[in-house]
């Protein structure tokens, strides 16, 4: 933990080579890339695409959109991980990025190879149950699953999707046996668990979220710490299951080498960027809450995910298939 962090901070501080005048002095004075490790059409990619208006905005400088999905997002980031450090290739990754180290194989390392620039976004998974189960909160579920060991059927959108390990953990600090049934996607497991399939299921709050406020599923918890905005009344794995807590990120990196005086600008434009007020709208309107914190809080965070989710990808022998 303390190895990963130390190289975490040390690729986010102003270290940096001797750069050419113009990247120091006058950045940006040409189009920025930004690499996005998302399908087109999705939510994150509406949302890159209102921050690239922005920062264009703010910079003066064309911000292109460049949608490079697949492996979980590792594709994206091994082309920014590899493109040359001068502030104009960049990447808007997920917190898969702490992930995938664990399960499949990378010609780059995020941790020395990125550096972070902003945390974007956030947001907690939500657990849904199906119509028919009598469980309406954390309590009920975890009660219901004691008494009915192996009979939970629990859809993620993967193996080793965040939601998958957040299962995880729950299932080991709360003593429960449930099932996971993974799908490939987003959104999948949603009809088997209206059709009765699936006895529940975890998901990104905008994949359940019209059923849920329709009557049709019932939300029972969320695997944040604190009170998710789009449903207040429901209960936080985290505050009674710390060690489970697991809150899905968005953040843009750059490569590790990028200049400091790029990368104080970057840091600063992008925290306007997320702070402002058309851009909070967005991020909310897509199921998110709005980053911005401090890159060396940010750098503790991949750090602590890194290792929390290495543990339980280890302690369940968890493999892609």
């Amino acid at each position: 933990m303390r190895a990963l962090l130390a190289a975490l901070l040390a690729a986010a501080a102003a270290w940096v080579p001797l750069a050419p005048a113009s990247a120091q002095g006058q950045y940006p004075d040409r189009p920025i890339r930004l690499i996005v490790a998302f399908s087109p059409g999705g939510a994150p990619d509406i949302m890159a695409r209102a921050y690239a208006e922005k920062l264009k905005e703010l910079l003066g400088q064309p911000v292109i959109v460049d949608n490079r999905p697949g492996a979980t997002g590792a594709i994206g980031a091994d082309l920014v991980a590899k493109a040359p450090p001068d502030g104009y290739t960049l990447l808007l990754n997920s917190s898969a990025m702490a992930i995938n180290p664990w399960v499949v194989r990378q010609s780059f390392d995020f941790r020395k190879d990125l550096t972070p620039v902003v945390r974007t976004a956030d947001t907690p998974y939500l657990l849904t149950v199906g119509p028919s189960l009598p469980i309406r909160n954390l309590d009920e579920f975890i009660g219901y699953a004691k008494k009915n060991p192996g009979k939970l059927l629990c859809g993620t959108y993967g193996i080793a999707s965040p939601p998958h390990l957040a299962l995880e953990l729950l299932k080991k600090e709360a003593g429960i046996d449930v099932v996971h049934v993974p799908y490939k996607t987003f959104g999948q497991a949603l009809p088997d668990l209206l059709s009765g399939q699936l006895s529940c299921s975890i998901d990104p709050p905008t994949v359940p979220m019209q059923q849920v406020r329709a009557g049709r599923i019932h939300a029972v918890a969320h695997t944040g710490t604190g009170t998710m905005d789009a449903a207040p009344q429901v209960d936080a794995i985290g505050r009674r299951y710390p060690v489970a807590a697991v809150v899905g990120w968005q953040a843009v990196f750059a490569p590790a080498a990028t200049p400091a005086p790029v990368l104080a600008k970057l840091r600063g434009e992008w925290q306007k960027v997320i702070a402002s007020p058309e851009i909070v709208r967005k991020i909310r309107e897509a199921g998110f809450e709005p980053g911005g914190d401090p890159v060396d809080a940010f750098a503790r965070a991949i750090a602590s995910d890194y290792e929390k989710f290495g543990r339980v990808i280890g302690d369940n022998n968890i493999r892609l298939e």
